[in-house]
């Protein structure tokens, strides 16, 4: 950590659930883990009114339920000491004049200046506004950060716009754009699964690779946030940022040096050579109906009856350079799938000797599967002889469980995100050109499906068999994510 300089962190929406959920109990492992220096100070701003001891038994008590580990007195006690509340209100310039003098009272030198916008985008460009109305924008000078959760803008033109505005108040190296994917751990291993593996590597193409899966699948549905998701959708949730991210990582080449910059170059490159070939045959937008445990998506609170908003999304997708052309890329997510999961697949071609035809296709074809959540690992299936006089042919599995080599302690998403805007290093933040690139595709396929009526599929399923015909018509199918057998076996050790 750098002693040289305090920090001054300034949270936007304190009073809100992210701030609650994550970022409180993220500060709390900064703290165990002695990441935060002497200087360190957090400023929790909000419209609500509150004083500093009402919002620090607020904070205690949400580290208290949502952290990872039982809080310890003494830590906790040590970071509620940093924490200051201040009422204001967004739209409100004199509120920010006041915020600057409050951070002014609260350092006694210069320090870095981190503000965290954890509030609704539609406050993003007023609170920017007025932060340079106030002075407490400074362009240029990389200590003074800005943080914005996704989504940034709902389609590309109000993505620009955005952009232009925090533009002329800050530069990109001021500017850290979420993606809290990208800070998982399994994520951030692809780069060292790739380039650090001399087994993995000269393979990571398409003379060896089939075709890439890219599955992320939640269980839950909306969660009553009708009013977002209306407007979102699967395609702009999830495909837009999570999964464009996650494939520009996989498709990637590798950068000069661990770099930030070098790093989202070569992910750029990615993005610049991304095509879906048909949209009307290449992509599957799916609904859920009723299932089991819970109601259909027009049944969920304030949906309106008729309403075709995607909760599933299904693409195949090229990336049209030397290294993956003809490679097709099966992406999906949806709500209220079967389980939750988020799994990175590399199906790779058969073998040229075929000794063996029954290992030539189909589910015996071998696999790298990275697991990003839950029970995070790798796995690689193989071939192997069945025991016995006869040549029978099964495949196997071997798992690598991360938590079991490395303990459940490592940083999760939003502690190592934190940590790294306070040291500066954007490598895990989204630039502008990957922001661009991603809603240039995703608003043609927005506009390809807007009309549409979803296909529909149960809640609780994995989703709508047109998604089933999409991949099966190429002769493949989706791979069900399965729980590795340390994970089974863990279940069947609680159970007991």
């Amino acid at each position: 950590m750098n002693k040289e300089k305090g920090c001054v962190l300034a949270i936007f929406g304190a009073t809100g659930d992210l701030t609650h959920k994550k970022l409180l109990p993220a500060l709390y492992f900064l703290e165990l883990e002695k990441q935060l220096d002497e200087g360190f100070t957090i400023v929790a701003v909000a419209r609500r009114p509150r004083t500093t001891e009402e919002f620090r038994k607020e904070a205690a008590a949400s580290i208290q339920k949502f952290s990872k580990y039982k809080p310890r007195e003494d830590i906790l006690s040590r970071l509620l000491q940093r924490i200051h509340y201040h009422q204001l209100e967004f739209n409100q310039q004199q509120d920010y004049t006041n915020l600057r003098k409050r951070i002014s009272e609260l350092t006694t030198r210069r320090c870095r200046q981190i503000f965290y916008l954890a509030v609704p985008p539609e406050h993003f460009e007023g609170i920017v506004q007025n932060m340079e109305a106030a002075k407490l924008a400074d362009k240029g000078n990389k200590d003074v950060r800005i943080v914005f959760e996704k989504p940034f803008g709902n389609n590309l033109r109000s993505a620009q716009e955005l952009n232009k505005t925090i533009r002329k108040v800050f530069d990109e190296s001021q500017i850290y754009r979420i993606d809290h994917y990208l800070a998982k751990e399994l994520v951030q291993s692809l780069l060292v699964l790739r380039f650090g593996n001399s087994i993995f590597e000269p393979l990571w193409n398409n003379k060896y690779i089939e075709h890439v899966q890219i599955t992320v699948a939640e269980s839950i549905g909306i969660e009553g946030r009708a009013g977002y998701y209306e407007k979102a959708g699967a395609l702009k949730d999830i495909v837009q940022n999570h999964i464009m991210q996650l494939l520009s990582l996989v498709a990637m080449q590798a950068p000069k040096k661990l770099t930030a910059d070098d790093i989202r170059d070569e992910k750029v490159k990615v993005l610049q050579k991304l095509s879906i070939r048909n949209i009307a045959q290449d992509g599957v937008k799916g609904q859920y109906g009723n299932g089991k445990e819970a109601v259909a998506y027009r049944e969920e609170k304030n949906v309106p009856p008729d309403s075709k908003t995607d909760t599933y999304f299904a693409l195949k997708v090229f990336v049209n350079n030397a290294t993956w052309n003809s490679v097709p890329f099966y992406i999906r997510t949806g709500k209220r799938l079967k389980e939750r999961a988020t799994e990175i697949i590399l199906v790779y071609k058969p073998s040229i000797i075929r000794l063996f035809p029954e290992v030539q296709d189909g589910e015996k074809l071998n696999r790298l599967t990275v697991r990003v959540q839950p029970d995070e690992g790798i796995s690689l299936t193989f071939n192997t002889k069945v025991p016995g006089n006869k040549i029978l042919i099964e495949p196997v599995t071997m798992d690598f469980c991360h938590e079991c080599t490395f303990g459940p302690k490592s940083a999760e998403a939003y502690e190592r995100l934190l940590y790294d805007i306070i040291q500066g290093d954007q490598t895990l933040f989204t630039r502008w050109d990957e922001v661009e690139l991603s809603w240039k595709l995703v608003d043609r396929i927005a506009a390809a499906f807007k009309d549409k009526a979803p296909a529909m599929y149960p809640a609780g399923s994995w989703g709508p068999k047109e998604a089933d015909m999409l991949i099966e018509r190429d002769g493949r199918k989706w791979v069900v994510p399965e729980k590795p057998r340390y994970a089974q076996m863990q279940v069947n050790h609680e159970g007991h």
